[in-house]
């Protein structure tokens, strides 16, 4: 029992020491110019093992589109994107483009701290205008954004859906790689409209909030626009007992 016990201690000890700062902390720290992402934390083991998983049948040199969406808003579809897309150019080190096409609730420029117009919605509007002044390079090398480019209320007319395919066509034949930042697929139709044009698609549900009956909805209706759905990524993960104790069971 006293073993245990020492375990335990050492656990905790362990998970006070990787603990988020507190709030006053926090914001000083945003304060600061610090990268708006974080792939070398401690969380960079995991984002590499789900690398693994995706491309370890894949051939090398292969150009792949995967798109990530959520059952309902506010699952972390857009954090697990960056993050995949920053540790995805890292790995394969290769020209990488995180295309947001989630036009509804934009983030990524924010995010990465880059102009958020022009952007995917005014290649969808306008054929002609011109890609290079849409795409943004970030402070990862390789790694290049499209940001939605729009208000908020996402896909707006006809044209949109026409100059859909070309588009992706045009960033297909620039990038080798591209992670695509889709929308909720229970509650807007433009993700399914997209993954037809994508190689693979994931699920990102967070832990505890989606009702099972949700899941289950957007995992067919995703599949039914894209038969290779590659699984699902189960984000916010809670631990009730500290962390650092399952890495050692």
């Amino acid at each position: 029992m006293s073993r245990h016990l020492d375990v335990l201690r050492r656990a905790k000890a362990e998970a006070e020491l990787f603990a988020e700062p507190e709030p006053s902390r926090r914001a000083a720290s945003r304060a600061a110019a610090q990268p708006p992402l974080n792939p070398d934390g401690r969380d960079r083991d995991q984002w590499q093992q789900l690398i693994h998983q995706l491309f370890r049948r894949r051939r090398p040199g292969a150009r792949f589109c995967l798109g990530l969406a959520s059952p309902t808003v506010g699952e972390g579809t857009s954090y697990v994107a960056a993050h995949l897309a920053a540790e995805l150019a890292r790995a394969i080190g290769q020209p990488t483009l995180l295309l947001e096409a989630n036009l509804h609730a934009p983030a990524q420029a924010g995010r990465h701290g880059v102009e958020p117009q022009p952007g995917f919605s005014h290649l969808l509007a306008d054929r002609q205008w011109p890609l290079d002044h849409c795409l943004q390079q970030t402070a990862f090398p390789q790694l290049w954004l499209l940001p939605a480019g729009s208000d908020g209320k996402g896909f707006g007319a006809a044209a949109d859906w026409i100059h859909l395919r070309p588009v992706f066509q045009s960033l297909r034949e620039r990038f080798q790689l591209l992670v695509v930042d889709l929308p909720p697929v229970n509650r807007y139709v433009d993700g399914l409209m997209i993954a037809p044009l994508l190689d693979g698609a994931i699920l990102v549900v967070e832990a505890d909030r989606s009702r099972r009956e949700a899941i289950q909805h957007a995992a067919a209706r995703l599949r039914q626009a894209n038969p290779n759905l590659l699984g699902a990524i189960l984000n916010r993960r809670k631990f009730f007992i500290p962390e650092p104790l399952y890495r050692r069971l």
